[in-house]
């Protein structure tokens, strides 16, 4: 600071306020003042020359003597340090005259609050973050949470902080983050109380379970339970988790519970594991309960031996349905009768397979009765005649046109399986299905047969106890649910901004759709599209989708201002860690060396099973390395009865997927009053993961598979 000047002047001019008294004028002596100054009448004398006090406000050294500041006002003045000079004497005035004068303000001596250490300051952000949470504010919670210094927490708040953003980013839909931050805990807390560790397993299944890896939210499952029972708890919550662990084992492959048996693993996890696969692959009723009957007598002390898990339990109840007929109701002339016939095979294979595993006589294989789909005229009519023949059920039919038909009959008392699902106004655009038409699917029905729009979820209806005699469930391959799981495997993936490639056809367009409304649901961003007719355009379409074309125009551009050339490597669109192609092979192996070439390489590539012709012993698929895929069991897992039926049945390999629905309606019937009942159930079959949900449509779980030289590899789920 300078040196401030405070002018005090006083005078006998003219006051122009108003005036209500005066004083008698006194002369004051050049002394210092000590007492206060009594008021003055006006003096007569002329007006005295201003007092100017000069106070000295730059810094001082910390030696130095600081001088003391005055506290003037109207009528009292004291500093030890100043002196009373003659020109004091114009500090008198009246009081109808008091001099306005600017007062210094007093320091501020009040104690200041005292400092906080650092660890307290990231206690107090945890606190907070926690009562964000508590309230419901997610991303509140999380703001806070990241600006926490983990190394500077004491170390008994660590268990919260985990679990406080492990439990904020599941709310937050990010279960891939979860997973992150628990793996982090495990490093940095390893030996939490047991309390945290109880709340950290539970976290751990959650995010397991919201990212679809099943078998390790099964197995912590499992290790909760354990804990659980080796508490001393007057009530025992390890039962009611059994219908959780059973849950989620449901939801495993097979091959994933072998690979999981073939490894290390504790021995209660292990008999878990065990039961799963004891009554998979089996064809009946009888069996199944049979199977769970030989598992309790192996682990006779395994608390689910005790305490079943409730879908296990009721079908230990459930009574087997023999010597039932069933109506094959499929195309075998007309435009459909080569895929007609192709679901016969199949389903005709797994009967064989069954009749060599069924004890003489075998009563538990059903009777059939084939009828040709293409020559029916009277579809009630159908139905009368063949209530009146006793059919238990009806398999078929395969043409969508058909299936409403029979949806629509105002008497149908016989349950029906058909192989398509009904239209839906809303979804389906009423197109013909030009995919089932045999030049189409020549080549291996690369597409499935028809590409049906599931219809929009209605209320659920109460469980029911049993199976009504005009129930129609439906089964079939469909684009768009194929689709839908492509983005809900890229979302459990952590991705979330993805570029679609479609053909310029019917069914990849649906498939688009059906994408992008799953992928926006879940909260993945669609940041661009494009279409291609594969008439030499893949390179332009991608070029454009990447805006790569417009990192060109801007090379242009600058070397027209600069009148000279540049060096330039053009520059894709940062905005993008998903790529979705929706192509056939020929076009999926321009597309994928083509984005490559696009400076889209290291960006994560999915497609649909059409971009995948089918085992080969060539090099024809080298150019899909690194795409990631779906498709059915069948295609990527043939096991030795899949190779047994494929030397025997000649269309198992040309018309391979209607091959592999037609087998899986044979697992189905039996299944099908169990499946309603147990919404858990689950069926391991040649077309995927089969589950029965709320409309009575069955859709199958596909296994997922990545190029790597040229061969599909089939990727854990």
């Amino acid at each position: 600071m300078g040196l401030v000047c405070l002018v005090i002047i006083s005078g006998c001019q003219t006051n122009t306020q108003p005036q209500t008294t005066s004083a008698p004028s006194i002369s004051v002596e050049p002394e210092p003042i000590s007492t206060p100054i009594p008021e003055a009448p006006p003096p007569s004398k002329p007006a005295q020359d201003a007092l100017v006090i000069h106070l000295d406000m730059t810094p001082q050294k910390p030696e130095a003597a600081k001088p003391k500041i005055a506290e003037i006002t109207p009528n009292k003045i004291e500093d030890t340090d100043l002196q009373a000079t003659p020109q004091s004497a114009a500090l008198q005035a009246s009081e109808e005259n008091k001099t306005a004068i600017v007062a210094i303000p007093k320091k501020n001596t009040a104690p200041k609050p005292p400092a906080i250490s650092s660890a307290q300051q990231q206690q107090q952000l945890l606190d907070l973050a926690d009562s964000m949470l508590a309230a419901g504010y997610i991303d509140l919670s999380l703001g806070l949470l990241e600006q926490i210094e983990v190394e500077k927490l004491p170390p008994q708040s660590l268990s919260r902080y985990f679990a406080s953003m492990a439990t904020s980013y599941l709310q937050s839909g990010d279960s891939n983050a979860a997973l992150e931050i628990l793996e982090q805990a495990q490093d940095l807390d390893p030996n939490p109380d047991r309390a945290s560790q109880n709340q950290r397993l539970a976290l751990l299944q959650q995010a397991y379970t919201d990212s679809q890896q099943f078998l390790s939210a099964a197995l912590t499952a499992i290790a909760i339970t354990n804990r659980h029972g080796s508490e001393t708890e007057a009530s025992d919550p390890s039962s009611a988790n059994h219908d959780v662990i059973w849950y989620l084992l449901m939801q495993v492959s097979n091959q994933q519970l072998k690979t999981r048996l073939n490894s290390p693993i504790e021995p209660n996890a292990k008999a878990w594991l065990q039961l799963a696969l004891s009554t998979q692959g089996l064809l009946n009723l009888d069996q199944q309960q049979a199977a769970i009957m030989a598992w309790q007598l192996q682990y006779p002390l395994h608390a689910a031996a005790l305490d079943l898990p409730k879908a296990l339990a009721k079908l230990v109840e459930l009574k087997p349905r023999e010597n039932q007929k069933l109506a094959l109701l499929l195309p075998t002339s007309g435009p459909l009768g080569k895929l007609g016939q192709a679901v016969i095979d199949g389903f005709m294979a797994n009967y064989y397979q069954a009749m060599t595993q069924c004890e003489q006589p075998c009563n538990s294989l059903p009777q059939l009765e084939f009828i040709n789909s293409d020559r029916v005229a009277d579809w009630q009519q159908l139905y009368y005649d063949l209530e009146d023949q006793n059919v238990d059920l009806v398999i078929g039919p395969l043409d969508k046109a058909k299936v409403d038909l029979i949806n629509e009959l105002p008497e149908r008392n016989i349950t029906t399986l058909a192989l398509n699902f009904i239209r839906n106004d809303n979804l389906d655009h009423g197109l013909n299905d030009p995919l089932l038409t045999e030049t189409q699917v020549d080549w291996s029905i690369a597409s499935y047969y028809p590409e049906q729009v599931l219809a929009p979820e209605p209320e659920p209806e109460p469980e029911p106890n049993t199976v009504s005699h005009n129930t129609l469930f439906q089964f079939s391959l469909s684009i768009e649910e194929e689709a839908r799981q492509l983005a809900t495997r890229g979302h459990n993936q952590g991705l979330r901004q993805a570029l679609i490639i479609a053909a310029n056809s019917d069914w990849s367009q649906r498939a688009s759709k059906a994408f992008q409304q799953q992928w926006q649901a879940l909260g993945g961003q669609v940041t661009g599209q494009v279409s291609f007719t594969g008439d030499g355009d893949h390179a332009d379409s991608i070029s454009q989708v990447l805006l790569t074309d417009t990192s060109k125009l801007r090379r242009k551009e600058l070397q027209k201002t600069i009148a000279t050339n540049v060096k330039f490597e053009p520059r894709r669109r940062q905005d993008v860690d998903l790529v979705v192609i929706l192509a056939l092979p020929e076009d999926a192996r321009q597309l994928m060396p083509t984005l490559a070439f696009h400076h889209a390489g290291d960006i994560t590539v999915y497609a649909t099973h059409h971009a995948y012709q089918g085992p080969t012993k060539t090099t024809r698929d080298r150019d899909l390395n690194r795409l990631y895929f779906s498709d059915i069991p069948w295609m990527l897992e043939p096991d030795t009865v899949a190779q047994k039926v494929a030397a025997i049945w000649p269309n198992s390999q040309r018309y391979s997927r209607l091959f592999a629905l037609g087998a899986d309606a044979f697992l189905l019937y039996p299944r099908l009053q169990q499946m309603q009942i147990f919404s858990t159930t689950k069926l391991e079959g040649m077309t995927g993961l089969l589950r029965l949900d709320e409309q009575n449509r069955i859709t199958a779980n596909l296994t997922w598979a990545r190029f790597q030289r040229g061969q599909p590899k089939v990727q854990n789920q």
